[in-house]
Order: C-alpha cells, then structure tokens, then sequence
C-alpha cells in the first residue's frame, strides 16, 4: 500500500489556511489576537491584509455591539468549540455596514495537555442561500394568493349571474336587491383587503426559515407577525399574533428581555444577544433556552422606530452539549494527566510528530466543510472528515485506505478522474462551482445527481514533491434546484412578454420613478439605451388623450385599483402616430419589497388602422353603389310605364342606361372579388405564349370605341412573352382608364413597350395635371383613392391594389413617375420567359 510522506506543520497550515477556498483564520490569546487570516476570510470582512496581528475588536470595530467576540472569548476559556448556521453579522464592507449571514465553526486546537493554544475559525457564507430561501416562499405565498383571489373571482361571477337571473325575474324587489347587492359588495372589498394584508404578512412569515422570526409593532410591542420556529420555541400558536408580547408570553415577565426590547425601541439602536438564557413555557412546563439573537429597529421613512425584528438562532441543545462536554473533558484531562506521567519516556521521541498529526486530524475531524486526502496515482483516500462521510453516505470503514474509484465505480466516466490526475501532474490547483456530479445510491442502486463546488489543491512533501490532492467538496444541489426553478420561471415569462410584443413599466410609489423595458421605449420612440422619465412617457400621450390618462393613472395609485386603457402616442423621435392599449395593477410592499405599480403596453396600432380601413371600405363601397344602382332602379321603373308601348324612342335609350349601370354594378363586384382572392391566395395565372404589341393593340376597346381619346403604342411589334394574357391586359385596363379619370381634358395616351436583360416593360403615360409626391407611395394600397386639387373620384380604390398583386405573381415590378402639371407614367415590368 501507497503510504505518503509526512509534511511540514506549516506547509499544513499554508495549504488548510491560505489556501482554501472559504474564509479561515486563527487566532492565540484571551484578547482574540489575528495570527492568520486568508484572502477569503479578509474579502469576506471587507479588510486588507494589515489587520493580521491585531485583536480581532481592533480589526472589526463595528463587531464591538455584536456577539462574536465573546463567543471567541469563550471558547478560549473553556476548550468547548462553537459551530453554528445562519448567524446574522454586519460587517463593513465596500464603506458600508452590511447585514450577512454565515455558517460558521470556532474551534480550539489543544496541545498534548488539553490546553488551547490557537483557536481554528471557519466560515461560509450563506447570505444568498437564506435570501434565496425566503423569495422561494414570498414566490409560494404569492402563487398562494392567486389561486384564492381567482377562487373568489369564480364565486363573485357565479353569484353575479344568479343575481341577473333573480333581478330579471322579479322587478318588484328591485331596490332590496340592490341594498343586498351593496352590502355584498362591502363585504367582498373587506374580504379583498383582508387577503391583501394577509399577503404582505405571509410573504414576511417565512414559515420554514431555520431560524427564529418576529415583528412587533410600537413600544407596546404588538406581535404583528411570528414564524413557526419563533411559535415553536415561544410554546405558542398563532394565536397570539396581534396581542402585546408581555400578553402573549407571561414567562418573560420578570426577565431581562422586555427591558431590553424598550431600551432597544427608545435608543433606536440593535441588540445583539449570544448564548443567552431565557425560561419559557414549552410543553406545559417552564425550561431553559438558549439562543443567539438580535433586535433589530424598524424605522419608518423620517427615520422613527415603529417597530423591532426578533432573529434568533436557538443553541440551546449546542450550549447543554458543551457543558457536558465540558465535564466530560476535565475527567478526561485528570486521567490523562496520570497516563502522560507513565508514557512521558514513551512520548518523548514522538512527540514533534503526534503533535501535528494531532493538530490535522484534530482540524480535518471538526471542519464543517467535507474534505478528503487522495494519495498517489491510484487517489487513494487516506484522510477524510465526518461532514464528507455523511454526503457521500459512507462510514471510514467502507472508504478509508481504498482507491476512489474503487470505492465510486460511477465515477470513471465522470470529469473528475482527469481533474485529480492534472492536480498531481501539474500542482494546479482546480475549482469550478456547481459542477454536476452522479453517485449510484446505496440502497436502491439508481443514480443521484447532485452539484457541487469543489476545490483541489496539490499536496507536497519535505522535498516538495507532490504526492496527494486536498479536496473540498461542498454540496449545492438544493441551492442549483432552488434557482433553476426561478430561472425557469422567469424565462417563461419573459418568453410570453418577447413573443407578444408586450412593453412592460414599472412605477415605484413611492418616488413615482417609471422604469421602462427596451420594447416600451421602442413604442413610444425612444432608444433603448436612453432614460424615458414618467415626464417624457406622459408627454409623448397625444393632447386629446393626456389629461384622462394622467388623472386615470393618479387615482389608481392612490386607490390601489386596475388600468385597462387604450388611447394613441406620438413617437419622441420619429413622430409616428401610435395607438396602445395599457394595463396595470398597484402591487402593495412589504418589508422586503416596496409597493409598485406595474404593467404592459400592446402596440395595437394595426388594429385601429384595419378598423379604419374597414369603415372606410363601407363607407365608399355603399357609396359607390348607391349611385349606379339608383341609376338602375330608375331605369326600370321608367321602363314599367312602357311595358305595353315597347317601341317608344325612351325604351332604347332607358335599356342603355341600365345596362351601363350594370356594367359599372358588374366592376365593382368584380373588384371585390378580386381582392378577396388575392387576400385569400386564390389569385390564380394561366400562363401561356403571346405577343405582348398585338395585346395592347386590341385592349381597351371600350375607350377606342368612344373615339374621343387615341391610344399610341410604341415599341417591339414582334415580342413574345410568357404570362397570363387576361391578366395583364386587365392590368392595362386599369392603367389606361385611370389616365382617362385623371386627364380628362387630354387626348393622347401613349403605350409603350420596352425588353433589356430578359424583362419586359409596358408604360401608360398620360398628360394631366400629375399625382403629388407625397400621395405616390400609397397609390398601390388598398382601398386608397387620389384625392387632390379638391376633386373626389369614384370607385373602391382597388384597381392598382389588385394590379400591383398580378405583377408580384408574375415575379415582376410596378411603379409611377409623375410630376405636377406634366401628368403621369404608369409602368410594370415582366419576365419574358415564365419564373
């Protein structure tokens, strides 16, 4: 067997020390002198390196008022070490006092004779794991909540609906079941606000915390909220909640806490109590507890104590133990001092060695870290401490003397061989957080992932070769679980938020500050990068909107109740007109939150605009048909007077004029149906082969006939091309009638026809009075029409629309060049060969 060679006591204590990845320190003396502290322990007091030789009451002033040093003190004195979780301390750190919370260990480290020589401080902070644990159950409560608030919702809609049913039947009683109605009302708003500060004391209650928790209100000191550990160790149930403490607890009458909670509300200033007794009834008899506590003031915002904070940790089973312990140990030390007589010779010899072999497993035995010694190429685990054991659920037996490996099989496929192999190889040391580890269970065999920190380092002997590897293994799963949980939470969310486009803002209010998402900025036309203050939010509201908005917005937050608004914006920077609809709801604080008012903001712009549009649709289309149909409705009714006289001269001409308004009835229809395919995908090509120049020689011949206008065509006689011929010649139908609408008073009409490259391009230029340019980009919208120079043209505004759709299926292109008083070209381009 692989057997490694002795170190050096220093070498010791520079690798266990300096080294390690929590804060460790050691002092020497009853004053707690500062022999060694490493980088972690002087980063976690906020303190440089130049405190080491000080007393640690010199180092840490703002500890004077707290436990820690007393704490020191005694374990100096009586030899007992001191191991806790979870105490709150407030160091300064950064140049500000702040409140953390530590696992922490006090051990003493004896000589031969039992005597302390140095004190052995460990330290890990957990502020974030006791911070995590509490927006855990803040999270749990508030789900908690909402599930009753939308019980109540169902109850309030069903009670709701039979009180419609009972009002339609019976209008007789119609104002006693409106007082019933109020009365109801009254009390649903009393239970609302009931469960509303219910909600605020629950997020604060904490029930599972480890440690004891209370609130008491004023100097009469109202118990305004107690978690289960406080209750627990109070002998009380929640019963007492609401009465003044001295009330709640007689016991403590005649003891020196209520005098200290008055100095405490008076002075404004905490209290700090370590190890501290106190008789309380549990169990219908008075015993003895022990805790490490702290009273807290709770100061208003003008800085006026209305209220303490009880944290305590209960020790009492630690201190019972130590002071057994303690007895323990003087006989032990009376025995021991009649062995050390007959073995001086004995240890004489030995006595260098067996103090540092001592002083290791003494100190690797009473770490609160899990650590392990792996020996040699094959890891051999030749140290290991009990907190190890238990995370590994083994027992020395099982593990000692025996390669990893060996003993974690599971283990060979795992990152963490190679990890120990470059340690030894190297002498890097090697730390990663949260790392995945799997071990097979021991009962059942299946596997258990769990993640961890860990922390190699190599280990040399006297010639400073290295022949092991330190490792610290501490375990994180519940912490990874408890963040992945709110990871996930909040990725859902903000994927809910991203995917609906949502805006969402944030109003303290208290100080009114508007904290706005990058979307919401986007809407209302700022950069993302830039502040957008309530001021400039409220001032981008259009005038017509602006007052209600403010004054809908002002009454919510000081009454607590919801926004559901829409109303239109205008772009800080680019000016566009928005619309948005905006809701809201006013959140209430609590200590550990402040009250908010908060939401999201939809952009629904292109809804009002398809509103409008629709309207508009309406609108011009009855107003369109009104016309030719009245037109047709006239006809007819002339016609009926010469139903018995058919060869009257009017009947020809009143024949005609139905059939033209047919004809235009027929087009507008046709249009209509145009565009409902081509919204609908339905907009179908017959592609065949055909001159282009014979097409447009043929087409339009409803203006040709009319002999009023001359339709010119230049260009290639001799094209072919590859389209839909009925398409494209509807196409220029529409080109050339628009010319005909527009220029009325002109005569020529120009066609053209042009190939370059594989495309082919048709003009229709006419000579009117042009179109305005800021009117050109809309022309192919649908329903628009071109409403200049106080003229109102008929039709739906969809010819260009369904024109400009033909082109794009054909894989081409449409436009207009135009200027005022020169007229206009209408063009399209086209593939000569099929896409």
């Amino acid at each position: 067997m692989y057997r490694p060679t002795r170190l050096e006591n220093t070498d010791l204590l520079n690798i266990l020390c300096l080294h390690a990845e929590h804060p460790v320190a050691v002092y020497t003396g009853e004053e707690i002198r500062i022999e060694l502290a490493n980088p972690a322990m002087l980063a976690a007091w906020g303190k440089p390196g130049s405190v080491v030789g000080l007393t640690l009451s010199e180092a840490l002033p703002e500890i004077s008022n707290q436990p820690f040093v007393g704490m020191l003190k005694e374990v100096w004195n009586t030899g007992v070490d001191n191991i806790g979780k979870a105490i709150p301390a407030e160091l300064m750190v950064g140049g500000k006092l702040q409140l953390f919370y530590f696992d922490y260990s006090y051990v003493a480290v004896k000589n031969e004779e039992g005597a302390v020589y140095a004190i052995y401080h460990t330290a890990k902070d957990v502020t974030q794991e006791v911070l995590d644990q509490e927006e855990l159950q803040v999270a749990r409560k508030r789900e908690e909540l909402l599930e009753i608030e939308q019980t109540l919702n169902e109850e309030l809609a069903a009670a709701n609906e039979e009180l419609q049913a009972t009002n339609e039947e019976l209008h007789a009683t119609q104002e006693s079941l409106n007082v019933l109605n109020q009365e109801f009302e009254a009390r649903v708003a009393k239970r609302t606000s009931a469960l509303s500060h219910s909600e605020s004391r629950l997020r604060f209650l904490l029930s599972d915390a480890p440690i004891a928790i209370a609130v008491f209100q004023g100097r009469e000191l109202i118990i305004e909220s107690a978690n289960k550990k406080v209750l627990e160790v109070w002998g009380k149930s929640e019963d007492v909640i609401g009465l003044p403490l001295h009330i709640a607890v007689p016991e403590l009458i005649g003891q020196e806490f209520l005098q200290i909670l008055d100095h405490v509300y008076i002075s404004g200033k905490a209290w700090y109590g370590n190890e501290v007794k106190a008789f309380l009834k549990q169990k219908g008899k008075i015993e003895e507890v022990y805790c490490n506590f702290v009273y807290q003031p709770l100061k208003d915002e003008l800085g006026k104590v209305n209220g303490i904070m009880l944290t305590a940790g209960i020790v009492t089973e630690q201190v019972l133990s130590r002071n057994k312990i303690q007895l323990l140990n003087e006989e032990l030390l009376a025995i021991n001092e009649e062995l050390n007589k007959s073995q001086e010779l004995l240890l004489a010899s030995n006595t260098d060695l067996k103090i540092s072999e001592n002083r290791l497993n003494n100190i690797l035995s009473n770490l609160h870290a899990p650590v392990v010694v792996l020996t040699g190429p094959d890891h051999v685990i030749s140290t290991v401490n009990q907190a190890l054991l238990k995370f590994w659920d083994r027992n020395k037996e099982e593990v000692l003397d025996r390669p990893m490996l060996e003993v974690f099989p599971e283990l060979k496929n795992q990152i963490f061989p190679s990890l120990w192999k470059k340690v030894l190889e190297e002498g890097s040391m090697l730390q990663k957080r949260e790392q995945q580890v799997i071990f097979k269970d021991k009962k059942t065999g299946g596997d258990r992932v769990l993640y961890v920190d860990y922390f190699y380092q190599p280990m040399t002997d006297l010639s400073g070769r290295i022949t092991a590897v330190l490792a610290t293994v501490l375990d994180v799963t519940e912490k990874v679980r408890s963040r992945k949980i709110v990871e996930e939470a909040e990725a859902k969310l903000r994927l809910a938020i991203e995917s609906s486009e949502l805006g969402t803002w944030f109003i303290d209010a208290e100080s009114n500050t508007l904290t706005a998402s990058e979307r919401l900025k986007e809407i209302f036309g700022f950069y993302s990068d830039e502040e957008m203050p309530m001021e400039a939010a409220l001032g981008q509201i259009t005038p017509e909107f602006r007052e209600s908005v403010t004054a809908e917005l002002r009454e919510a937050l000081k009454s607590g109740g919801n926004i559901d608004m829409e109303y239109s914006i205008k772009g800080y920077r680019d000016g566009n007109i928005r619309w948005v609809r905006s809701t809201g709801k006013l959140y209430s604080g609590d200590i550990f939150t402040k009250a908010n008012f908060s939401g999201t903001i939809q952009d629904i712009t292109q809804k009002k605009l398809e509103e409008q549009r629709k309207d508009d649709f309406l609108s011009i289309a009855s107003h369109e048909l009104k016309t030719p149909i009245t037109t047709l409705k006239g006809s007819l009714q002339l016609l009926s007077r010469y139903r018995d006289n058919m060869l009257h001269p009017m009947v020809v001409k009143l024949v005609d004029q139905a059939n033209a308004s047919v004809t235009k009835i027929t087009g507008l229809i046709d249009d209509l149906l145009n565009t409902t395919r081509t919204n609908e995908g339905q907009l179908f090509l017959n592609y065949r082969s055909f001159n282009l120049y014979e097409m447009l020689e043929t087409c339009c011949s409803h203006i040709r006939m009319r002999e009023k206008y001359r339709l010119i065509l230049h260009g290639n006689k001799d094209l072919y091309i590859e389209a839909d011929e009925a398409r494209i010649d509807q196409v220029v139908v529409n080109f050339v009638n628009n010319a005909v609408k527009y220029a009325p008073d002109q005569r020529e009409i120009h066609l053209s026809v042009e190939e370059s490259g594989g495309m082919v391009k048709v003009s229709v230029r006419d000579f009117g009075p042009g179109i305005p340019a800021d009117k050109i980009p809309y022309l192919f919208d649908r329903y628009y029409r071109v409403d200049y120079s106080g003229v109102q043209y008929s039709g739906l505004g969809l010819g260009l629309y369904i024109s400009a759709e033909i082109i794009k299926k054909h894989h081409g292109q449409i436009g207009v060049d135009s200027e005022l008083g020169k007229g206009s070209t209408f063009w399209f381009t086209l593939p000569v060969r099929k896409v």
